[in-house]
């Protein structure tokens, strides 16, 4: 784009500025006041069709504007017809305005097509009920589509294969500021045991259209899906806990080799098979015998 091709948008603002006298001769001017340039174009198919407009704004108010439909200046308000008047006069900016056309819409697009028109995202599909679902009450099916880009998008709602036409809502494309888009299309309905919702989602980054389905389930079901959950997460504590205990368990059986000579206490011996029990602590260890003369050992030693 030639940068000689700018600064007449530029000109316009700085005379917009000077006010004509007789326009606001006898009006209450403020002391702050903003004054805009802002100009747009539009495509359609591509290059196919372009439209370029430029906006005059005067404290959020637009006065006069530019259209290259019409291929002239336009005033919107009383503050506006001088300047459209005098632009409409100048055949050098009006030969400039409706060569931007292609001088600045059409460069620009193939500029910067492939960062914004050649762009894709995939959205993703998420479908969920307003409030806990209950058959034969009447309810809200969301469909969340988000990340994607661009904004051209189709969102179609089908009960049992049969498309679904009343009772939906949008919320219109909403930006997500990161060079995407979301949307969310909600049905209202009352299901019925065994129905089958499904979002079908349509979408220029798609290869196919994509389908999510939401099915209606009893309360029993729900509640069994719930108690399942519940019980599985309880079940799992248990189980980390066990395996927590076992290892502790464990260690504690490890023998660890004291250094140095063992103090044993005296024990009872009764016959070929011993029952040893410590007597006294201190005591010395005595050789396997029969009861009483371990017992006489133990007392002879005292």
């Amino acid at each position: 784009m030639s940068p000689s091709w700018v600064p007449w948008v530029v000109t316009f603002l700085s005379t917009a500025l000077r006010l004509d006298a007789s326009v606001t001769q006898g009006r209450d001017s403020p002391e702050d006041f903003v004054t805009q340039a802002k100009a747009d174009c539009y495509f359609t198919n591509g290059t196919e069709k372009v439209r370029f407009v430029v906006r005059f704004i005067f404290n959020l108010e637009e006065y006069a504007r530019f259209d290259s439909d019409l291929g002239m200046f336009v005033a919107l308000t009383e503050l506006g017809k001088p300047d459209a008047e005098r632009w409409n006069n100048r055949p050098d900016i009006l030969a400039r305005s409706r060569a931007s056309v292609d001088m600045l819409c059409r460069r620009n697009y193939y500029l910067g097509a492939p960062f914004t028109v050649g762009r894709r995202v995939q959205p993703e599909v998420t479908v969920y009920p307003e409030k806990t679902p209950a058959l034969q009450h009447r309810n809200l099916l969301l469909c969340l589509v988000t990340g994607f880009y661009p904004g051209d998008i189709k969102v179609t709602w089908f009960r049992n294969g049969q498309e679904q036409r009343e009772g939906i809502m949008s919320t219109g494309l909403i930006r997500n500021g990161d060079w995407t888009f979301q949307m969310t299309v909600m049905l209202a309905m009352t299901p019925e045991l065994g129905e089958v919702y499904t979002c079908l989602v349509d979408h220029p980054s798609l290869l196919s259209p994509v389908s999510v389905e939401w099915r209606a389930q009893s309360e029993y079901s729900w509640r069994k899906i719930l108690s399942g959950a519940a019980a599985f997460l309880v079940g799992l504590v248990f189980f980390l806990v066990g395996i927590v205990v076992h290892i502790r368990a464990w260690k504690g059986r490890v023998e660890t080799p004291l250094p140095g000579n063992e103090v044993m206490s005296p024990s009872l011996s009764l016959g070929p098979r011993s029952i040893t029990q410590p007597l006294a602590e201190g005591g010395i260890r005595c050789p396997k015998s029969s009861a009483s003369t371990t017992v006489a050992a133990a007392l002879g030693s005292h």
